[in-house]
């Protein structure tokens, strides 16, 4: 009886865990910078723009240099054995990936500027200048949370256009930084000091914008 009561015990242990892990990597892939870092800009140069799709147009642009060219940068250094996987789990390979952003996201604000984007939109980006170089500081002794630092400034710069009814997306926050500590990605202080610089380094420049 004790017998079975143990294999009961452990098979729902198991299946508890992987359930959890199941969910830590649906949270990491949905929340992923790759994917945030696309939605924020198309939303706050819809929102921030007299032309809401002139407005998603050039936040979806800004998205190309933020997102898209330095996600090609990543699978070219995966291909060449530069980097691990998408999320540049190794803490080693992230100062490259950080300074390619940091030269896309530059090109980024210059084309932004010239095309008369939004004050807030070019300001978002400035942010995010302004977050990649914190942790590329921090990555060399640390493995701070991209995925919570991403997720925790954008929902400051919502909060900043929508009004305090967006910090209902920090629901969002906790479950992406759940996620990377189920993971063993990261631990508990690594996403909270994401979240923490990511929020007050966009908040900051949203509001400047």
């Amino acid at each position: 009886m004790t017998d079975q009561v143990d294999v009961q015990t452990r098979t729902s242990t198991g299946v508890s865990g992987g359930l959890r892990l199941r969910l830590a990597r649906v949270f990491t892939e949905l929340l992923a910078p790759s994917v945030v870092g696309v939605i924020c800009p198309v939303a706050i140069g819809a929102l921030s723009d007299t032309n809401a799709w002139r407005g998603a147009g050039l936040g979806l642009l800004g998205a190309v240099f933020a997102i898209g060219l330095p996600y090609a940068y990543i699978a070219w250094l995966i291909r060449t054995g530069g980097a691990t996987d998408r999320h540049v789990s190794r803490r080693e390979d992230r100062p490259k990936v950080l300074v390619a952003v940091l030269l896309c996201l530059a090109a980024g604000i210059s084309v932004l500027v010239l095309l008369g984007a939004p004050a807030l939109l070019v300001w978002l980006l400035v942010g995010e200048v302004l977050l990649v170089l914190a942790c590329l500081v921090i990555s060399k002794h640390w493995k701070i949370s991209m995925h919570s630092a991403v997720a925790a400034g954008t929902v400051a710069a919502l909060v900043v256009v929508l009004g305090p009814w967006a910090l209902s997306a920090g629901v969002a926050v906790v479950m992406v930084s759940w996620g990377r500590v189920v993971l063993g990605d990261h631990t508990p202080a690594q996403v909270t000091a994401g979240s923490v610089l990511g929020a007050a380094v966009l908040s900051l420049l949203a509001l400047a914008g």
